[in-house]
């Protein structure tokens, strides 16, 4: 990346002091990378957004969902928005186990489930164990009260996510650190962020943004300490990624990584005259990283062995591959939608997503501006004999995605390359942070002296970023979707995100930018609240009673009703026959079905929930993620594994006698107890 920005312009006025001085603090180094002071603006901000927040313990979770089961009135918790139900990975799952492994005291093996479940893979869950230094998010409730240990899971990640993206930014805009900061903003509040918020989607794009920085500024920049601290970053990080084990958005973020490094490098070897040994060695840093990254995945692999063997073996998901070109034409035009979406917090769609977080894209602007980068590319071709790589690979990156998701036939492929490990609408993952650098590199590119794109080139861009937002409004019109009824200023924002990509190509950076940060904003900022605290369920009456109930005769559970029953015995910490299995318990399932009829219907990471039945259990799944079993408490599994039962319907069992009945909010609770 041998382009050097725009001096500094001169002005005349009352603003010339201010202006030059702006100029000067913004002035890169000598090799063409961000001074420390610009580097360092951003994060310091962020480290103070931080400790404010975190103190007050307010977060984005929807874990007020549970104030409809349990409150009346308004939530006085609730500061801002209102909680997203479907978002019950984040407020019924990871955070109801997350007070389960507080009410245990935090072990590697959670005993809720009769055999236990090992609580270091899956769900980010904090553990007294050494992986947990490579999950700083779940640190805090170590040290922590609950409230303060949910905030540091929430913005750490996040924020260090805004962090990653203003470095790769600011080190290819030097002279834009603002510019940069609020396209880093907009990359966070984008909806394909916000709709699946969790510390396991967070870090592979913050990982991804921060390994491209350490690739860049090792091949910039001959100090070895320049080159070791964004390495040694980057390879901590990848640990981090890789113990979320979410596949689907690790894989897209890894492929960005490798097609824009080799760009990079290839660039560093040719026209940054580094030649392939001394950019080799300049790397170095980065590989020891990486070994190193890769020796402690593998140490925690090793020790956790069993536990992801039967994590790959479950039939869901199991280890689940995704066939090219299954985007039709309702998916393309969901992949456009992102002004659109508002919608989805307002009443939702219908063509373009089963749900609001399927439905979720990335806004992007920067697929649009390949225009203008491809127009550049042809041009140093035919005029230098110059082959912009680190654009070459941009370009070629989006290509591949596009591909994997239109482009049908190439299954062996896309095997070879991991990305059928992803399904296509978490693919816009790769999308989204190639959009990024396409805006970056497109400004880099027109900050050179003299340089300016044909308005020929402009309007094309503008014309293509338009036609996509009419396709996608002649669709939900033709099929009457309340999308378009839903998303009720569609309009604003579409005019604004089509300027937005005419201004990228103008060079009015920062007008483009608050332009797609207003979009941003409008479609991915009122995603999530505003919450005080952590709605805890053990803080109940209902909760309150369980513990009462099961401290002088400690014995197993069972919950039948909608999710209440199941989050009051996850968070309680007592052991029950309910809760989200990342594997099937070994012990758990032998009990349940000793001759192994139903396996096919157990072995899968599912939500397990009970209704009431006749004879031994009978399994079934009313979703691929759901595990419905009958319980009939005369029934020699009830008889001999269940004490208890905790219901949100009075039952008519012979086994059973009724212990206590409370009412909480517009919730009535039976708790029963099991007659051996």
């Amino acid at each position: 990346m041998t382009e050097s920005t725009s001096a500094a312009p001169t002005a005349s006025g009352p603003g010339t002091g201010l202006r030059a001085r702006y100029s000067g603090w913004v002035e890169p180094a000598p090799t063409g990378l961000p001074r420390w002071r610009v580097v360092c603006a951003l994060p310091v901000v962020l480290s103070f957004a931080f400790v404010l927040l975190v103190s007050l313990g307010i977060t984005g979770s929807s874990t007020g969902a549970w104030w409809r089961f349990f409150g009346t009135g308004t939530d006085p918790d609730l500061l801002l928005g209102a909680p997203r139900e479907i978002r019950s990975d984040e407020w019924l799952v990871q955070s109801s186990w997350v007070i389960s492994q507080v009410q245990q005291g935090f072990p590697l093996f959670n005993h809720t489930f009769p055999g236990g479940m090992d609580a270091s893979v899956q769900n980010d869950l904090p553990v007294w164990d050494w992986s947990a230094l490579f999950r700083p998010h779940t640190l805090g409730f170590l040290v922590l009260p609950l409230d303060q240990g949910m905030a540091v899971r929430w913005w750490l990640p996040g924020l260090s996510l805004i962090a990653a993206a203003y470095l790769l930014l600011v080190t290819l805009m030097p002279r834009r650190p603002i510019s940069a900061a609020v396209l880093a903003g907009c990359f966070f509040l984008s909806p394909l962020i916000q709709w699946w918020f969790l510390p396991t989607t967070i870090w592979p794009p913050t990982w991804a943004f921060l390994s491209m920085t350490a690739v860049i500024w090792a091949v910039r920049d001959p100090r070895p300490w320049v080159r070791i601290l964004p390495a040694a970053g980057a390879g901590y990080l990848a640990v981090t990624m890789v113990m979320s084990i979410y596949v689907p958005f690790i894989v897209p973020a890894a492929l960005v990584f490798g097609i824009v490094a080799v760009g990079v490098f290839v660039q560093a070897c040719g026209r940054d005259r580094l030649g392939l040994r001394r950019a080799a060695v300049r790397l170095v840093p980065l590989v020891v990283a990486g070994v190193a990254a890769v020796a402690v995945i593998g140490l925690w692999v090793l020790t956790r062995r069993e536990t992801i063997t039967a994590l790959l073996s479950t039939v869901y998901p199991g280890q689940r591959l995704e066939a090219t070109g299954t985007v039709d034409g309702h998916g393309l035009v969901a992949l456009f939608a992102g002004p659109f979406d508002e919608s989805l917090t307002s009443g939702g769609t219908v063509i373009l997503g089963p749900n609001a977080s399927e439905s979720a894209t990335p806004l992007l602007a920067g697929l649009f501006l390949l225009v203008p980068l491809i127009y550049f590319v042809v041009l140093d071709w035919r005029r230098d004999r110059y082959l912009h790589w680190p654009m070459l690979a941009v370009i070629a990156g989006t290509a591949l995605f596009l591909a994997f998701m239109l482009v049908p036939g190439w299954d062996f492929l896309a095997h070879l390359i991991f990305i059928d490990r992803s399904p296509a609408t978490r693919a816009r993952m790769g999308l989204a942070i190639l959009d990024l650098l396409c805006v970056a590199l497109l400004v880099r590119r027109l900050d050179r002296p003299g340089t300016r794109l044909p308005w020929a080139v402009s309007i094309v861009t503008a014309v293509l970023a338009a036609g996509s937002l009419v396709l996608v409004w002649l669709t939900l019109r033709s099929t009457s979707d309340p999308g378009l009824v839903n998303a009720e200023h569609w309009k604003v924002l579409a005019v604004l995100f089509v300027f937005a990509t005419f201004a990228f190509t103008r060079q009015w950076v920062g007008v483009a930018a608050a332009a797609l940060a207003v979009v941003a904003l409008a479609t991915g900022g009122v995603v999530n609240p505003v919450y005080r605290g952590v709605f805890d369920l053990t803080d109940t009456a209902v909760g309150q009673q369980i513990q009462d109930v099961n401290a002088p005769a400690p014995g197993s559970w069972v919950g039948i009703g909608d999710f209440a029953p199941t989050g009051l015995l996850v968070q309680s910490g007592v052991q029950a026959y309910n809760g989200v299995q990342t594997y099937p318990p070994a012990l758990m399932w032998q009990q349940i079905d000793p001759t192994g009829q139903y396996e096919y219907q157990w072995n899968r990471l599912a939500n397990v929930g009970w209704t009431p039945g006749v004879g031994a259990p009978v399994v079934q799944n009313p979703a691929r993620d759901q595990i419905m079993v009958t319980f009939d408490s005369c029934s020699d599994f009830a008889r001999d594994h269940v004490d208890y039962v905790l219901t949100t319907t009075p039952l008519d069992q012979a086994c059973l006698r009724e212990l206590h009945d409370i009412t909480e909010g517009p919730t009535e609770f039976w708790i029963y107890g099991v007659d051996k």
